[in-house]
């Protein structure tokens, strides 16, 4: 079992925070685009956030009952919320990308994500889920969470440059190359309290960059997307 120190636990609320902020700009920035994938968006970021906060309420109770209150579905259920999040948001991106580039007219929206995570629930009930102490089923939903995690980021990456933002594009470079190390980081046996401080702080920077990116971001798509469609009823 991990040890968790309170000064650790509290700071982790921190990126999640930011991550959290990152994403409403995420969802408001598609929305001004298209309403209905700014609802899509919108879920996303909200069970992205969720995951998020769950864990880092996980981590604080182990802290302060020193891991004598484990509640195991905060920090393994956060796979859950967080892959399907992340497949909402990168579907969402890319529909509106694709609006954007005047490559289609939306059209059945929710079939795309649907598909993904309905094979992605077959899949998990055929490994073990919910048995926690099975590990399979929450490689599958890591996958899928991790596969939308960088669609989502390359989408935004791809904006970015499409306003000629080119200083937030290598913002969201720097978060998702935060995001591998961290993964590679996590694969180290002995989580010492000192290599946790790493991680965390590594991850408050990265999510810190995803934050201030997109709100940069969204305040220039969303002004560009309002003029287009007043110009269109005018």
């Amino acid at each position: 079992m991990e040890t968790y120190t309170l000064g650790l636990a509290l700071e982790d609320f921190l990126p999640v925070l930011f991550s959290s902020i990152g994403l409403y700009f995420v969802s408001r920035m598609v929305k001004n685009v298209n309403a209905r994938l700014g609802q899509m968006a919108t879920i996303g970021w909200v069970l992205v956030s969720v995951g998020g906060f769950l864990k880092a309420t996980w981590k604080l109770t182990m802290a302060a009952t020193n891991a004598q209150t484990n509640i195991a579905w905060f920090d393994k259920g956060m796979f859950m919320w967080m892959s399907v999040g992340f497949t909402l948001l990168a579907f969402a991106l890319w529909f509106m990308s694709e609006i954007r580039s005047s490559k289609r007219q939306l059209g059945r929206i929710w079939l795309g994500p649907s598909v993904v995570l309905g094979l992605s629930l077959v899949a998990i009930l055929f490994t073990g889920f919910p048995d926690l102490t099975v590990n399979t089923w929450r490689f599958i939903l890591l996958g899928v969470m991790t596969i939308g995690n960088v669609v989502m980021v390359v989408l935004l990456i791809q904006q970015a440059r499409y306003n000629n933002l080119n200083k937030m594009a290598w913002l969201f470079l720097a978060n998702i190359v935060i995001v591998f190390v961290l993964s590679g980081l996590a694969r180290i046996p002995e989580q010492s309290i000192p290599l946790q401080w790493t991680e965390q702080l590594l991850n408050t920077f990265g999510q810190g960059a995803f934050a201030y990116a997109s709100w940069k971001l969204a305040g220039i798509v969303a002004p560009a997307s309002v003029q287009a469609t007043r110009q269109a009823s005018v």
